[in-house]
C-alpha cells in the first residue's frame, strides 16, 4: 500500500505543470474537471492531505504568487516599454539610425525569450528553479546598468536586446509555472494574476521611463531604474519557491518530440501564432510616435500615456480571459481574441486621429492583443492533452520567433515605404491577427466538428 502510494504521487508530480511547459512564458492551469479528478484520485489511494497537495490556497500561496508577479512586472514588462525609448534614442544617441533598424533593436529582446525560453525552462525543471531565477536576476541588472552606458548602436543590442532578453528567457517561464505548484482551486486566477505583472509592469515603466528620461537623461534615469529592479528582484526572490515533493527525481530533458510534425492540426496552430505575433507588437512599438504626429504639440509625457493604458487594459484582459477560456474553452477565446485584435486595428486604429480615440483604441486592444500569450499553452493543452504539454510548448516557441523579431521592423519599412501612412500599416498588420485566426479555424473544427461546443 505504502509503494503503491508513493508510486502515484510520483506519477502525479511527473505530471504536473512545469517551466518547460509554457509557450512564450505563459502556462494554462488544467480545466476544473481535471482538478476534481485529481482530488479523487488522491482519495481513492489514500494520499494524505499533507502538505504537498496543493489543495492549499493558503497565505503563504500567495506570497509566491506576488514575488511571481514582481519577476514578471520588472522583466517581462520591460519589452512592453520600448514604444518609450525608440523616439527618444531616435531623437538622441541614436539619431540617423533608420526606424526598422530601432525597431529591430527593441525587438531582440522579446527575441532571445522565444528562442531561449523553452531550452532554460527545461533545463529549470531538471536542475531547479533558484538557480536560474538567481542567473536571471543578475544579468538583468547587468543589462539595464549596461545600457545606462552605452553610446553606439551594438552596445544597445548588447545590452537592452540580448542581455536582458537571455534574462527573460530565464526567469520569465519559471515564475508563470510556479504558482501552478501551489494552488488547485484557484490556480486559474493566481496564474492570471503573474501574466497580467508584465502588462502593470510595462504601464508603469513607461511613466516612470518617461518621466526620467525627460528630467535626468538616459544614463540617470537607467541607473536609478536599475536600483529600483534591484530592490524589487531581492524581494522577489525570497518570495518564490520551488514546490515538489520530497524524494522524487527529475524527469530527465525531452528536447524534441518529432511525433507533432506530421498533424495537420499542429501546423494549423502554428501557423496561426506565426501570423498572429506578426501584427501583434506594432501598435505597442509605435502607438506613442503616432499620437506625436496625430495630436501636434501634446506632450511626450502624454503620448507615452497612451502605451501605459494599452498595458494596463493588457493587464486586465489577461487577468479576465482565463475564467472565460473555462467556461467557453480556450481554442473558441483564442479565436475570438486574435480575431478583435486584428479588427480592432484595421477598424478602429485606422479612423482615429484625436487623442480621446487613441486611448480608446489603446483600451480595446490592450485588452484583446496579448490574450494569445496566455491562451497558447491552454490550446495546446485541450488540443493535445497535458502530457505531450511542454515539448509542444517548446516547439511553439519557434513559430513565435519570426514575429517577434521582424513583425516590428517590417511594420516600421512599411511605414517609411508608404509615406507614413498608417493606415496601411494598421490595415496590413491587423489582417495579418485576422488570418491568424483563421488559420486556427482548422484545428477548432478538425478536433470539434460542432459550431456551439466548448473547446
Amino acid at each position: 500500500m505504502g509503494a503503491s502510494m508513493t508510486d502515484t504521487l510520483h506519477d502525479r508530480h511527473e505530471k504536473s505543470p512545469s517551466a518547460s511547459s509554457t509557450a512564450f512564458g505563459d502556462f494554462l492551469p488544467p480545466s476544473v474537471d481535471s482538478l476534481d479528478h485529481e482530488k479523487q484520485q488522491a482519495v481513492s489511494v489514500g494520499a494524505p492531505s499533507d502538505d504537498w497537495n496543493p489543495t492549499w490556497d493558503d497565505a503563504h500561496s500567495w506570497l509566491v504568487v506576488v514575488g511571481c508577479f514582481i519577476f514578471s512586472a520588472v522583466t517581462a514588462g520591460w519589452g512592453l516599454v520600448w514604444g518609450v525609448f525608440q523616439p527618444f534614442y531616435q531623437n538622441g544617441v541614436l539619431a540617423g539610425v533608420p526606424t526598422p533598424l530601432l525597431s529591430f533593436l527593441g525587438s531582440v529582446a522579446g527575441l532571445c525569450l522565444t528562442a531561449f525560453g523553452g531550452v532554460f525552462g527545461k533545463l529549470a525543471d531538471r536542475y531547479g528553479y533558484r538557480p536560474f531565477l538567481l542567473a536571471g536576476s543578475v544579468i538583468w541588472m547587468a543589462g539595464i546598468l549596461g545600457s545606462a552606458f552605452s553610446t553606439k548602436l551594438w552596445h544597445f543590442f548588447l545590452t537592452q536586446g540580448v542581455l536582458q532578453g537571455i534574462s527573460c528567457a530565464m526567469v520569465f517561464p519559471i515564475v508563470v509555472a510556479v504558482p501552478a505548484q501551489w494552488f488547485l482551486k484557484r490556480r486559474a486566477l493566481a496564474i492570471g494574476i503573474v501574466v497580467a505583472g508584465s502588462s502593470l509592469g510595462g504601464a508603469v515603466g513607461t511613466l516612470l521611463i518617461r518621466i526620467m528620461l525627460t528630467r535626468v537623461g538616459q544614463r540617470k534615469a537607467l541607473v536609478i531604474y536599475s536600483c529600483i529592479d534591484a530592490v524589487a528582484l531581492a524581494i522577489a526572490l525570497l518570495l518564490v519557491k520551488e514546490r515538489r515533493q520530497p524524494g522524487t527525481r527529475r524527469a530527465p530533458i525531452l528536447w524534441f518530440d518529432k511525433s507533432f510534425l506530421g498533424d495537420p492540426v499542429f501546423w494549423s496552430l502554428g501557423a496561426c501564432f506565426l501570423v498572429t505575433v506578426f501584427g501583434y507588437l506594432t501598435p505597442i512599438f509605435f502607438l506613442p510616435t503616432y499620437t506625436k504626429e496625430k495630436v501636434p504639440g501634446i506632450s511626450d509625457f502624454n503620448a507615452a500615456f497612451t502605451l501605459t493604458v494599452l498595458n494596463l487594459a493588457a493587464a486586465v484582459g489577461r487577468t479576465i480571459i482565463g475564467f472565460i477560456a473555462d467556461r467557453f474553452g480556450p481554442v473558441n477565446s483564442l479565436f475570438l481574441v486574435t480575431l478583435l485584435s486584428g479588427l480592432s486595428q484595421m477598424l478602429v486604429w485606422t479612423f482615429v486621429s484625436t487623442y480621446g480615440g487613441i486611448m480608446g483604441f489603446a483600451v480595446l486592444y490592450g485588452f484583446n492583443c496579448g490574450c494569445f500569450i496566455s491562451l497558447t499553452p491552454a490550446v495546446a493543452a485541450r488540443i493535445y492533452g497535458p502530457s505531450r504539454l511542454a515539448g509542444l510548448s517548446g516547439m511553439l516557441f519557434m513559430f513565435n520567433m519570426p514575429g517577434n523579431g521582424a513583425g516590428a521592423p517590417v511594420a516600421g519599412a512599411l511605414l517609411k515605404a508608404t509615406g507614413h501612412s498608417w493606415r496601411t500599416v494598421a490595415c496590413i498588420m491587423g489582417s495579418l491577427q485576422v488570418l491568424g485566426a483563421i488559420f486556427l479555424l482548422y484545428a477548432r473544427f478538425k478536433r470539434e466538428s460542432k459550431i456551439i461546443a466548448v473547446i
